[in-house]
């Protein structure tokens, strides 16, 4: 029997009394909780979508304590290794029937904070963060602490924090050790964002390889409309550099770029490795060296470990899984 006229929209009432079953098991066979034989199941589902009866999931969210939505909160997916981790967390999130929520921060921990403590309040699940700030005090606060959190890419200040990262340092360490053994005595290291975890992390393994070759360091990071400059600071030089090493996707672009209009050739005039893949960095003329990282099972991992914690009740201590990153070996470095 369908609903009457009057009423605003159909009541599980009334999917059950048209299926022919009991209120509870058409409520278990909506919700996929609890047994229900598949002829009823099919049954109870034909009656909903007769009926056009979607179920309240906020309601349901506010009873259950809980929404099977997760957030996915980052500062931007420019990049193809954000993309990569997101479209993996999904993945799983989806095989483990989880919806997720995509919020875009800019880098902002104001909108950050704001975004955040929006979906506390509509019984969000847990959280899957690349911080803006990794010292802003709302992921410390008593909002924050009740539910599941795993950072990606930049962790929090706090090594309790449960995080899934690559070895940033070894794998900077690796890349300009790479460049030495080409021979190169004169490596230059250019970046942004100097206050992120990453890049600091970069920027010591560089450190580490220089100064274990008692090689001098030239080390720049400075905001990405800078680096043309500094690139051709460095081209002006008496003694220029005859490799560079880039900290992030962002300034490998702007490197390859600045070089490109000044006609320096890679790798003969200046050799070339990048921390994390280009776009089309396999299709240039020449072909650049980067260190590569796993952004799949980045993503996976932390999905599949906030997922722990959510089904443990967040009562998991947190922890840090450590990746490696990958030197893709082409020609801009000097390989062949």
């Amino acid at each position: 029997m369908a609903p009457s006229s009057s009423s605003t929209r159909p009541k599980l009432t009334h999917v059950a009394r048209l299926a022919g079953v009991g209120m509870g098991t058409a409520s278990r066979a909506l919700s996929g909780v609890g047994h229900v034989r598949k002829e009823t199941l099919a049954r109870v589902r034909t009656a909903a979508e007769s009926l056009g009866y979607y179920p309240n999931e906020i309601a349901r969210s506010l009873r259950v304590r809980q929404s099977h939505v997760v957030a996915i909160v980052v500062p931007d997916i420019g990049s193809p290794f954000m993309i990569g981790c997101i479209r993996a967390m999904q993945r799983v999130l989806r095989e483990h029937r989880y919806m997720s929520v995509l919020i875009i921060t800019d880098g902002d921990s104001a909108t950050e904070k704001e975004e955040i403590e929006y979906l506390i309040q509509r019984q969000i699940d847990g959280f899957l963060v690349v911080p803006a700030d990794s010292s802003a005090p709302h992921f410390v606060s008593p909002k924050l602490a009740s539910k599941p959190v795993v950072f990606f890419d930049q962790p929090l200040g706090d090594e309790n924090a449960g995080a899934v990262l690559v070895k940033n340092r070894q794998a900077a360490y690796t890349a300009v050790r790479h460049l030495i053994e080409h021979g190169h005595k004169r490596i230059a290291c250019i970046g942004v964002d100097r206050h992120l975890y990453s890049i600091c992390e970069r920027m010591q393994g560089y450190r580490d390889a220089m100064n274990e070759a008692a090689l001098p360091e030239c080390l720049a990071v400075p905001g990405p409309e800078a680096i043309d400059t500094q690139v051709d600071e460095w081209l002006h030089m008496e003694n220029p550099p005859t490799a560079i090493f880039s900290l992030s996707e962002l300034s490998s672009i702007k490197v390859v770029e600045a070089l490109a209009v000044r006609g320096v050739r890679m790798p003969g005039q200046i050799a070339f490795i990048g921390f994390d893949e280009v776009p089309f960095a396999d299709s240039l003329d020449t072909p650049l060296t980067v260190v590569a990282q796993p952004a799949t099972t980045i993503g996976e991992q932390a999905a599949l470990t906030l997922l722990e914690r959510i089904e443990a009740g967040n009562a998991l201590p947190g922890k840090q899984v450590l990746l490696d990153a990958i030197l893709v070996r082409r020609s801009s470095c000097g390989c062949r």
